[in-house]
């Protein structure tokens, strides 16, 4: 009986192990073999014993899923160099935060060679089918499909790829390097200690299916709208844009990210990480790319040189990377979830627009100032949101900007922005988002005596529903044409 290492085999067990009936052996010639007890009946499953060898590191296992389920996913990023690699994990994790996996669930550790395994263990199996949608998903929120430099493999699959569990020896590497968990605050430095697996808690699956549903049900919007459009009609709906659904951490709020921007690097480690959030804030804040590559080296020089210990060359092409992926995919801050109120007097100046497209796009204006205006009441929509949050098509949208700038509801403060690249010049064909802000008289939330909620991730309530929370039949007869009334009468009966 193995008696050496026996929590950490445990750990190990619960952590990876579904079917032992198959698992793979790298030898330290560095040959996989894979074993399989039902292809060969002298082989015998995985065990305590196989665990054991693999932790002293005289040959290192691989898991597979079984056929259905599996206990954990990886995203195994190879890259043809480790600057390039490590860049790719943060972008990995980063998008990993973003979509609402909580960073504490998220793991990391080295592959042996360039790359690096970023894990998510689960306290139940779930099914292959789910992990890989989950992989795609992400695949796609951080556009990692198609980076030409390396790539990022799912595994394991059941019959086909597995992965080599952490902790093991990689003897396909001269070196031999043991295959240790990272500590991702601080530059991914390795954690030299078996026992830091016993320290990861599995997480809750529901946290998994929870954002795999809001996925389905945001492209079930997309599908069902694009259906509508095909057959002439759009019904008048207000859509919660996806950025309003993403999950967001306590250091990833506004008021954390601009503590960091004043208080500065404190420890070593914390850099990159330290300069992607720094570079979402200034992109939320308006700044053009240039002008956040400035605002980001500026903020570098200012920092304590004993508190990071890459190079200052090295430093300014990591900000230029990082400028260059937050502004090529529109990466901004996800405001942290809070109760929004629509006002009595905000519906009645809305109310007052004439069409009901004009209301239903200053509807959806307001809902996004709400969430990301600054102090001074500005904010940018793109003409896709619009038309993603409101059903109306980009050109309706278009031309009802300019409707509602007349009307004198919506200020636009700033138009027909051209993007710049990096050494400032106007890229051609490229603008950016208006600047706007709401010209609608608000009422203190406290003091509205009638107020419609949306809070957290419940944004169900439409537009119509918003208009018969505030009013009766009689009065939307008086004030609303008669197509748009009839279709909310509709809604009552």
């Amino acid at each position: 009986m193995v008696n050496k290492d026996k929590d950490i085999i445990e750990k190990i067990s619960e952590l990876f192990i579904l079917a032992r009936y198959q698992y793979l052996i790298l030898s330290e010639l560095g040959n996989y073999q894979t074993f399989n007890i039902y292809k060969n009946k002298k082989v015998y499953p995985l065990n305590d014993y196989v665990i054991q060898r693999h932790l002293e590191g005289t040959a290192t296992v691989g898991v597979f899923s079984s056929n259905n389920h599996t206990k954990f996913i990886c995203f195994d990023v190879d890259a043809e160099d480790e600057d390039k690699a490590k860049w790719t994990v943060y972008r990995l994790v980063n998008c990993l935060i973003e979509i609402g996996i909580p960073d504490d669930d998220i793991h990391i550790s080295l592959s042996g060679n360039k790359g690096y395994h970023v894990e998510l263990y689960f306290n139940n199996p779930i099914k292959n089918g789910d992990a890989y949608e989950l992989y795609l998903l992400v695949m796609n929120a951080g556009d990692l499909a198609n980076i030409d430099y390396g790539q990022v493999e799912y595994r394991p699959n059941a019959m086909k790829q597995g992965v080599k569990i952490p902790l093991g020896i990689n003897f396909k590497n001269k070196r031999k390097l043991r295959c240790w968990y990272v500590n991702y605050d601080k530059g991914l430095k390795p954690i030299r200690s078996k026992k830091y697996i016993l320290k990861i808690k599995q997480m809750d699956v529901g946290i998994i299916y929870n954002i795999l549903e809001r996925e389905r049900d945001v492209l079930e919007e997309v599908e069902v709208r694009e259906v509508e459009e095909v057959r002439g009609f759009i019904e008048s709906k207000y859509t919660p844009l996806k950025i309003y659904r993403e999950n967001i951490g306590e250091k990833e709020t506004i008021e954390a990210i601009e503590k960091l921007l004043h208080t500065g690097l404190t420890t070593t480690g914390m850099r990159h990480n330290s300069l992607y959030k720094l570079g979402k804030y200034f992109r939320f804040q308006g700044l053009t790319n240039e002008e956040c590559y400035q605002a980001l080296v500026e903020w570098m020089g200012e920092q304590d040189t004993r508190n990071y210990t890459t190079k200052w060359d090295d430093g300014i092409k990591d900000i230029q990377s990082i400028v260059k992926y937050i502004y090529e995919n529109e990466i901004s801050l996800t405001i942290e979830e809070k109760d929004l109120f629509v006002t009595y007097e905000e519906m009645r100046q809305i109310l007052q627009l004439k069409s009901k497209n004009e209301k239903l796009l200053t509807y959806c204006l307001l809902i996004h100032s709400k969430r990301y205006a600054m102090k001074n009441g500005n904010f940018y929509m793109t003409y896709m949101q619009m038309s993603d949050a409101s059903g109306l098509v980009e050109k309706t949208t278009r031309n009802l900007i300019n409707k509602l700038e007349h009307s004198g509801i919506l200020e636009i403060i700033e138009r027909n922005r051209k993007v710049k690249d990096e050494n400032g010049k106007v890229i051609k064909k490229e603008k950016k988002p208006n600047i706007y802000n709401m010209n609608i008289e608000y009422e203190k939330e406290e003091d509205a005596s009638f107020r419609v909620v949306y809070s957290g991730l419940n944004y169900t309530d439409s537009f119509n529903s918003c208009i018969l929370h505030f009013y009766d039949k009689k009065t939307l007869k008086s004030m609303l044409p008669r197509r748009h009334y009839e279709s909310l009468v509709k809604l009552i009966s």
